[in-house]
């Protein structure tokens, strides 16, 4: 017995029985993957190459991504990706065999991006990635291949916010509606994530979330003839990432009376 054992791990390798004596008899596919890098700047889609360290075929059905905001599993966002493709058999057990080049595999979904958005988890989420499929002996296999990857990779470029508005000025009370839909995302092209809408001649709170809204300004607002007002809009990406504009109503009052007025 020690003599077949001997000659097992002479002829197999360590690694090849990293799944137990019952992967002797019942081998299953081992699958590991080199190569692995990212094909745009900002590091959220990838390629790598798999391939077999053992004589058994593997037919990849895609792949699936697991989130994580920090240590805790989000199960709500879980993806699945399905690519078909094959992987060959290694010449020999313990052997690299022929690589299958996976690429432009996107780490992200809409529902990381509606997650984010939603729960503000700028630069928070992390997704694992695994390589599903089943191989030539029939087994059913799910193996992680990266942990810990930057769900939306990496982006420190600020967005750029733009206001539109009408009417610039007029009499009081003015309705004015504002609109930020032309703010730019400075980075990736993932969007804007978040709008924050200031009037702080008015208000020291947020005014409005949404990208456009409608405003009016009452005539107790304006105690001189003429009052100049401040907005201001402050966009974040879905890194965290903000940018912020400023631009100015001018309101007037026909009915009051100027402080400084002389009268004959």
């Amino acid at each position: 017995m020690a003599i077949l054992l001997g000659f097992i791990i002479s002829l197999a390798g360590c690694s090849w029985l990293s799944l137990g004596l019952l992967n002797i008899f019942d081998p299953q596919a081992q699958i590991r993957i080199k190569n692995f890098d990212y094909t745009d700047d900002y590091k959220n889609i990838v390629t790598f190459d798999v391939f077999t360290i053992n004589q058994v075929e593997f037919i990849g059905s895609g792949f699936e991504l697991e989130y994580y905001r920090g240590n805790t599993k989000l199960n709500s966002l879980e993806s699945s990706i399905g690519v078909n493709y094959y992987v060959a058999p290694s010449s020999a057990p313990g052997v690299e065999g022929t690589s299958t080049k996976i690429t432009d595999l996107c780490l992200y979904s809409s529902g990381v991006l509606d997650y984010v958005k939603s729960n503000s988890a700028f630069n928070e989420i992390t997704c694992d990635l695994y390589i599903v499929g089943t191989d030539g002996a029939g087994h059913d296999l799910k193996v992680k291949v990266a942990s810990g990857l930057a769900a939306l990779g990496v982006d420190n470029k600020a967005p750029i916010a733009n206001i539109s508005y009408k009417p610039t000025s007029g009499d009081c009370p003015l309705t004015v509606f504002f609109d930020g839909s032309t703010s730019e995302d400075g980075g990736d092209g993932l969007g804007i994530a978040k709008f924050e809408w200031y009037l702080p001649e008015i208000s020291s709170s947020i005014i409005s979330t949404d990208i456009s809204f409608s405003h009016t300004f009452s005539c107790a607002l304006v105690t001189d003839s003429e009052e100049v007002i401040t907005v201001s809009l402050t966009v974040t990406d879905y890194y965290g990432n903000e940018g912020s504009a400023a631009e100015s109503v001018t309101i007037t009052n026909p009915d009051a009376t100027s402080s400084g007025e002389c009268t004959g």
